[in-house]
């Protein structure tokens, strides 16, 4: 009797577990591991505590929502060997670099065709050199756009001349001051650094002498410029120093997870449109 009700216990056991399959059991199909998208995601370490935060949120949601692996190799200084090995060892589907400082160390990996992943380099920052990229037919290249730079600081200037301001300028040969700003007959009001070790002197004898109340460095220059020029006592602005942008990282790595699954990615220079740009402005 007790062998009979255990065969029949069993046998029972077998048709439910035949009878439920796999329901409520969550199995994913092989076709869909075979079409799994991969990332590799390079950040640099000066990106802001928003930025990685960001990252962090859009690569778990990229993995469970989306089925997309990823590695994240996080503040990273250089693209060194490891870092290189690292992209070698596994074929991406896409790699992302963001962080200005990555940006021309990514370039040269991709002219070398380490990889034949899909480049993405974004800027972090407002980038005060105006370098273009040279891979720009090989990486998809996202960037704010210079003209709109361009437009704020000709905004703030023009602003100031109107108020009648005595200006000194600051800049290199290679980074003429337009001649709306400084006409020709106002030549004296323009201090070189181009091999002159002497522009402070200069600069602080023409702001005397034509009682200028502003000092504007016109071409890209370092703090300690800046800051030796600010002794003369009078009102300085760096106008590419001074610039800064806020980024909405959501919403620009959400709009890069839309290119990946309509197969949207292609290579060229693209700028920050006005939902992933917050704000640019003069500080």
């Amino acid at each position: 009797m007790r062998i009979r009700r255990y065969v029949f216990c069993l046998l029972l056991l077998t048709l439910l577990v035949t009878g439920c399959g796999n329901r409520g059991i969550p199995v994913i199909k092989q076709e869909l591991l075979d079409k799994k998208m991969s990332v590799l995601m390079l950040t640099s370490a000066g990106i802001s505590d928003n930025a990685k935060q960001s990252v962090g949120s859009a690569l778990q949601q990229w993995r469970d929502s989306n089925l997309i692996a990823f590695d994240w190799i996080k503040d990273v200084t250089a693209l060194d060997d490891a870092v290189v090995t690292k992209l070698k060892a596994r074929t991406y589907d896409y790699i992302y670099v963001i962080g200005n400082e990555l940006l021309p160390a990514a370039e040269q990996v991709i002219q070398q065709g380490a990889t034949a992943s899909k480049w993405t380099l974004l800027q972090s920052q407002l980038d005060a050199s105006g370098q273009t990229s040279g891979v720009a037919g090989q990486a998809a290249i996202i960037q704010i756009d210079p003209s709109q730079v361009e437009s704020l600081k000709n905004k703030w200037v023009n602003d100031l001349l109107a108020q009648k301001s005595s200006v000194e300028w600051i800049t290199r040969a290679d980074h003429p001051i337009p001649s709306a700003w400084a006409p020709s007959e106002e030549a004296d009001h323009i201090v070189l650094l181009d091999n002159n070790d002497q522009w402070f002197q200069q600069l602080a004898f023409q702001t005397r002498q034509h009682l200028s109340n502003w000092i504007i460095f016109y071409a890209p220059t370092d703090a300690a410029h800046v800051q030796k020029a600010k002794s003369i006592g009078v009102s300085v602005m760096d106008l590419n120093g001074a610039l800064s942008a806020e980024l909405n990282w959501s919403t620009i790595l959400n709009n890069r997870l839309q290119a990946m699954q309509h197969n949207a990615w292609k290579p060229g220079v693209t700028f920050y449109n006005d939902q992933e740009l917050k704000e640019l402005k003069m500080n």
